[in-house]
Formats: structure tokens, C-alpha cells, sequence
């Protein structure tokens, strides 16, 4: 078994091992991840196949997304998941805070490579209704190019780093499910969303209070169709967890969001109602 850098070659094999898994990420998001990423994927390899995948989406140097952590069924139990984890973590050396979120099988692992459980996230999905998470009052627009600058320029006291690459493709590839929050022009609360494999990716969410995200999570879910939404969500927002609950939603699976050696999130927590997801953060 050979591990080594991962190309875009490898694309179809690492699909097949996210299907295979049940993850909900597309042929476009492997591409993403690879193209802004160079040199933190790695793939490993037997007889030609990619029976394992690894990577972390970087935002500068500030921060370091490890992710697409897979192995092939036939692979397991066999140290690749650690051996995959430790080649991803030799690649982001350089990058000053390292996170991640683990499943409850993944966690052991991280926390061996010396990461510490720093929150709790929940994955809800389903089918709900703009009228199901009901009227909130907030006034809210889809997201233009104006309003994207704007936004692009505030994440960062949310989320701690520069991920307006990632907010410009998310919003460039869906921008039906692209909402700011307006509050007398002033633009106070946003989401974005992916049509994913299996479900459309509600995230991130970001939002001053539990009402302004709902009205933002309402407008991604009605241009979302009939189709199934997913959000990772804080399971610490007093409510919220149970406001999209009320609405329909349902835990699907839990994640412990960590960082290496017990680093503190970058970002400012209490803004975000949902993650931009297990592959970015």
C-alpha cells in the first residue's frame, strides 16, 4: 500500500469511498477541496485503488480543517485511519490552530493524536418547511454581490480565519440558497448552502440571535424544494437544536468539534448556528 499525495485522479476513487461511507459530498466538492488545498490531500493506494483519503482545508495559515478522513471497508483495522490522520497533520505543520469534527468511531483516534473535544455539534436533517420554522419578522434577501462583500468582510470575527474563497464558491454553486439578515439596511445575519449528494447542505449560519437564524434556515429550506436539508448545528444555542426539531428535523448524528492540543476556537462561537460542514469547517 502506497501513501502519497493525492491528485485529481484520485477524485473517483475518493467518491466512491465518501458514497460508500453515506457522506453527502458531490464530485465538485472533492475538486474544491483538492484545487485550493495543493499538497494537503494525500490518498493511499493499493493495486492501483484508493482505499483511504485524507486532507484539511486551510484557510492562510491561521487555520487548518482536517477532513475526508476515509477507509475503504476491506482497509480497516489496520492503523490507516491514524496513519492517514498523522500524514495530514505533517502537511499543516505550518498552520497555527488545527480542527476538526469527529464522529463518535473518529474520536478516539484524534484524541490518541493529541486533539481535545472543545463542543458538541448535531447533525439534523429531514424535510422542513418555511412555514414549519415559522415567521420570525426578520427581514431577509437573497445574497448579492453586494451583500457578499459585506459578508466576506465580517465572517472572519465569526469564524476566525479568511474563508471567503469557500463563501464565493458555495454562493457562486447555489445561490438560490444564498440569505443575509437586513436590519435597517444593515446586513446582520447570513447562510449558504450546497446541493450535496443525498441532501442539500444547510451552512454555514451565522446569526446574532436563535430568531434571525431561523428566518435565514426558512428561506435556504423553502428554496431547497423537496428535497432533504442537513445543518451541523451547536447543540449549546440555548433552543435552537429544539426549534429545528419542533420543525421537523432529526438527529441524524453527532460530531465533537476538537482542535489539536487543546487550541481555542478561533472564531467567535456564539454567532454560529451551523457549520459550514465536516469538510470545511
Amino acid at each position: 500500500m502506497a501513501l502519497r499525495e493525492m491528485t485529481p485522479d484520485d477524485v473517483a476513487g475518493a467518491l466512491r469511498l465518501s458514497r460508500a461511507s453515506g457522506w453527502n459530498q458531490t464530485e465538485a466538492d472533492w475538486r474544491f477541496l483538492l484545487e485550493e488545498n495543493p499538497g494537503r490531500f494525500v490518498a493511499a493506494v493499493r493495486e492501483g485503488q484508493v482505499v483511504g483519503t485524507g486532507g484539511a482545508a486551510c484557510y492562510g495559515k491561521r487555520l487548518a480543517w482536517v477532513c475526508m478522513i476515509l477507509v475503504d471497508a476491506g482497509a480497516r483495522g489496520r492503523g490507516l485511519g491514524s496513519a492517514l490522520v498523522s500524514a495530514v497533520l505533517e502537511r499543516v505543520a505550518d498552520v497555527q490552530t488545527v480542527g476538526l469534527d469527529a464522529t463518535p468511531s473518529g474520536r478516539p483516534v484524534y484524541e490518541r493524536l493529541g486533539f481535545v473535544a472543545s463542543s458538541a455539534l448535531a447533525r439534523l436533517g429531514g424535510t422542513a418547511t418555511d412555514a414549519a420554522l415559522g415567521s420570525t419578522g426578520v427581514e431577509t434577501r437573497t445574497v448579492d454581490a453586494r451583500d457578499l462583500e459585506t459578508v466576506v468582510a465580517v465572517d472572519p470575527e465569526a469564524f476566525g480565519a479568511d474563508r471567503s474563497r469557500a463563501l464565493r464558491w458555495a454562493r457562486a454553486r447555489s445561490p438560490a440558497l444564498a440569505w443575509c439578515a437586513v436590519d435597517h439596511g444593515t446586513v446582520v445575519g447570513y447562510c449558504f448552502g450546497r446541493e450535496g449528494d443525498r441532501a442539500v447542505h444547510v451552512g454555514p449560519v451565522v446569526a446574532p440571535d436563535v430568531a434571525t437564524a431561523r428566518a435565514l434556515v426558512a428561506r435556504a429550506a423553502a428554496a431547497a424544494g423537496t428535497r432533504a436539508i442537513v445543518l451541523d448545528v451547536p447543540t449549546a444555542a440555548p433552543g435552537w437544536a429544539a426549534a429545528l426539531q419542533d420543525a421537523g428535523l432529526r438527529e441524524q448524528r453527532p460530531f465533537a468539534r476538537m482542535y489539536r492540543a487543546g487550541s481555542r476556537p478561533p472564531g467567535w462561537t456564539d454567532l454560529v448556528f451551523a457549520a459550514f460542514g465536516p469538510e470545511l469547517g
